[in-house]
């Protein structure tokens, strides 16, 4: 009975030391080390796909830059890989890799970034004409302009901006104008009615793999550029 007691309360401390909250990481020193360079700065900012490091010595990494850093936080000391994707006065932007912090108890949701994208979706429908007093059904496919309010990896919020009403659990082909044109599938999930147009929540179907690193590379642009022109903005007031 103690060996089993004794096996019990190991698991129970061993489970809750590993735990610990995104917050704690912050305002913890870390270095960041490439090759042949090492320097110190403090981890200020955790969010969506990137980690702000304020570094004085920002000017001696380039953008794609793979980095090792190490974490000194108040739950432990942290080693990961990442890579250098935005700098800026003072400080560097490099990928969050949460698989790297074992333990961490806030699973991250898809980050939704607020963008607006022009795109197009294809809409089919049947319809039964007469001819020479037959019924035949044809089926007519139209295409209508549609523009994003939020994209993250797992979905779109979208309005049309002129056409039917979609229903909840229909699919459509979809083109959406990121750097470049990706065309993609989407499954709508909600609907948001308002005074003006109706708003659409929809989610990715059959993505390949090509489609997800379009889609991610694009919400980490956006990330990075909305983080860095908000920060400008407050310290310009």
């Amino acid at each position: 009975m103690a060996g089993g007691m004794k096996a019990r309360t190991h698991d129970v401390y061993n489970s809750d030391k590993a735990k610990f909250s995104l917050k704690s990481l912050l305002h913890s020193r870390t270095v960041v080390e490439k090759e042949g360079y090492v320097s110190t700065g403090i981890l200020a900012h955790a969010e969506g796909d990137m980690l702000e490091i304020e570094l004085s010595e920002f000017r001696n990494f380039e953008l794609g830059d793979p980095v090792n850093l190490t974490v000194y936080s108040p739950v432990g000391i942290h080693r990961l890989r990442s890579s250098v994707i935005a700098k800026a006065n003072g400080a560097l932007a490099v990928l969050f890799p949460e698989r790297s912090f074992a333990g961490l108890e806030e699973r991250r949701e898809s980050p939704r970034v607020d963008v607006v994208v022009e795109g197009t979706l294809k809409h089919k429908q049947s319809e039964t004409v007469m001819v020479r007093g037959e019924a035949h059904t044809v089926e007519i496919e139209e295409e209508f302009e549609l523009a994003t309010r939020n994209i993250s990896d797992s979905g779109v919020g979208f309005r049309l901006l002129f056409g039917p009403k979609l229903q909840i659990g229909e699919i459509f082909d979809v083109t959406l104008a990121l750097e470049s044109r990706l065309a993609c599938r989407l499954e709508i999930i909600r609907k948001e009615e308002n005074n003006q147009r109706e708003g659409y929540g929809a989610r990715f179907v059959d993505m390949d793999e090509q489609q997800r690193r379009a889609i991610r590379a694009f919400l980490i642009r956006e990330q990075v550029g909305a983080y860095f022109r908000l920060k400008q903005q407050k310290n310009e007031r």
